[in-house]
């Protein structure tokens, strides 16, 4: 079987370090966010300068003006919202994959990011852990980033059976599981440790040592992300499973159910929910 480093530098286009998003993630990490350095950054991307652009013109911001530039909507969103819109817009040509040895279409895994992203953000917030917030929504939004890194052997290893890909499955198949594959590759893109801990260990929380936190609230909106999206907004189910699967000690177990009826609403619109003004 090939290495980790090996399906790193073969899986397409990932390999290369992608300045401009771990660029926008360094300035996330900055409490003080540099204007001179932030849009420089979207400047020189016109994809991602489009994607923003129809983004803060859309119902979803209902600005009274039409935004023209990024610095417009820099100055109506502000420093810290403008750089968590440009970082996950940023990543979208990453996450919107087809992948077949996962039986994911071209969506899928956008879309189970971005209600992943939210879902941790939203956990680490609801409990007053707020400077935890963009930290959560950057593991989220990455933490299945190791399928794209498995995807080609898993394929070739996996044509006999189109079921569902457990973890046993993808070491079994690639030698490695998409949760170390993910932050295998996060590590060589530079991400801080605190990210690459809680997608290394999104499936076992409590191996995160001091990052642990952060990790349990991945895991958990990671779960309620499958979980929802395939229930009716308000299900009585929602309740039943929340009460059956987690338990208090990880985050209220209420907050757990409204983010759960939360996703399942907005479901087909899943990017006004990750990238809305009230996050």
């Amino acid at each position: 079987m090939s290495s980790l480093q090996q399906l790193i530098d073969s899986a397409p286009g990932l390999s290369a370090r992608p300045d401009s998003v771990i660029s926008l993630l360094d300035i996330i990490e900055d409490p003080e966010v540099d204007v001179d350095k932030l849009l420089p950054i979207v400047n020189h991307d016109p994809g991602l300068t489009a994607g923003l652009l129809k983004l803060c013109n859309s119902p979803l911001y209902n600005f009274k003006r039409r935004i023209g530039s990024p610095r417009d909507a820099l100055v109506l969103v502000g420093n810290l919202t403008f750089a968590r819109l440009c970082f996950t817009l940023s990543l979208e040509p990453v996450l919107t994959s087809e992948l077949p040895g996962y039986n994911l279409d071209l969506d899928d895994l956008w879309k189970h990011s971005l209600a992943t992203a939210y879902g941790a953000a939203y956990l680490v917030k609801s409990v007053g852990l707020g400077e935890l917030r963009d930290r959560a929504f950057t593991a989220g939004l990455l933490h299945d980033v190791g399928k794209l890194v498995l995807d080609h052997d898993l394929v070739e290893g996996n044509s006999e059976d189109g079921g569902r890909v457990t973890l046993d499955k993808e070491r079994s198949c690639t030698g490695f599981d998409h949760a170390e594959a993910g932050a295998g590759l996060l590590e060589s893109w530079d991400v801080p440790a605190e990210v690459v801990a809680a997608v290394r260990w999104h499936h076992d929380p409590l191996q995160a040592g001091e990052y642990k936190r952060l990790a349990i609230a991945v895991s958990v909106a990671n779960e309620v992300g499958n979980f929802a999206t395939r229930l009716r907004t308000g299900s009585s189910a929602v309740d039943h499973w929340v009460q059956n699967r987690f338990d208090s000690s990880s985050f209220p177990l209420e907050k757990i159910a409204v983010l759960a009826n939360t996703i399942s609403a907005k479901n087909e619109n899943i990017l006004s929910l990750a990238l809305g003004p009230g996050l």
